[in-house]
């Protein structure tokens, strides 16, 4: 994945601190993963927006 084994483990535990969305991406990229970011308008104006993340 082009990290560290430490960093790697550390993430594989749920720990992502020091690894930053451009590492994760690009890791998850070497692996064979498409990624794709969506960015929509809030589905209530008044609530505020979210965010997920989806894994398939």
């Amino acid at each position: 994945m082009g990290i560290p084994q430490l960093k790697l483990s550390e993430m594989l535990r749920g720990r992502f601190r020091g690894i930053s969305e451009t590492q994760m991406l690009e890791g998850l990229a070497r692996l064979g993963c498409d990624i794709q970011i969506t960015v929509s308008p809030a589905r209530r104006r008044t609530a505020p927006g979210q965010v997920s993340v989806v894994f398939r």
